[in-house]
């Protein structure tokens, strides 16, 4: 069922003039996010503005603490501009809502964040990225059983053809509740993301 629903999203990305659609995976986990562009969805005035969905299905043994888990759910918000000063820069503010379950616990918060994605000046034949993000919601953003958040994430992306891009990442993401110290997910992965 879950990997129909996120074949589905992927596919129909296409149909809403998706900015990225991009899929993660190891041995345990599997990841989906798609990013709209405002402007391509035809509000002019919000260039450089993306709103986006994200599903991770983290499995047990990439977790901290948690014997029974349902996938991270996310919706996203954010603007990204170019960095004038750095050639190849970009920086972007945002804001999440995340919801999961897992051991009985319903958890959910609002973390805000920053993320930056740099192409490497030294190579063109075949470009280079390095990329990440951080995002923290404390525990005034964090609701049902949750008490704070904390994602960090880390890669590096080559572009083989236009558009498309072969990824190696780093993702932590901390969710702790009211009564324990919890870690959803703590894992490399390999992914492609696709820009339209």
């Amino acid at each position: 069922m879950f990997k129909k629903m996120l074949l589905g999203t992927l596919i129909s990305t296409v149909a809403f003039a998706a900015n990225q659609a991009e899929l993660n995976v190891n041995n345990h986990d599997l990841e989906g996010q798609v990013r709209l562009d405002m402007k391509q969805m035809g509000f002019s005035s919000l260039e450089g503005s993306y709103i986006g969905a994200r599903i991770l299905n983290g499995d047990e043994s990439n977790s901290d603490r948690i014997n029974n888990t349902d996938p991270l759910m996310e919706v996203s918000f954010m603007v990204q501009r170019p960095v004038e000063q750095v050639p190849g820069l970009a920086i972007a503010l945002g804001i999440k809502g995340e919801y999961t379950k897992f051991d009985g616990d319903r958890y959910a918060a609002i973390p805000l964040g920053i993320e930056a994605d740099m192409k490497l000046p030294f190579i063109e034949v075949l470009p280079l990225y390095v990329g990440g993000a951080l995002y923290y919601a404390p525990s005034v953003l964090s609701f049902q059983e949750g008490d704070d958040y904390l994602e960090t994430r880390l890669h590096f992306d080559v572009e083989p053809i236009k558009n498309g891009r072969i990824e190696v990442g780093y993702r932590m993401i901390d969710t702790d509740v009211k009564n324990r110290d919890v870690t959803y997910n703590d894992a490399w992965y390999l992914g492609m993301r696709i820009d339209f």
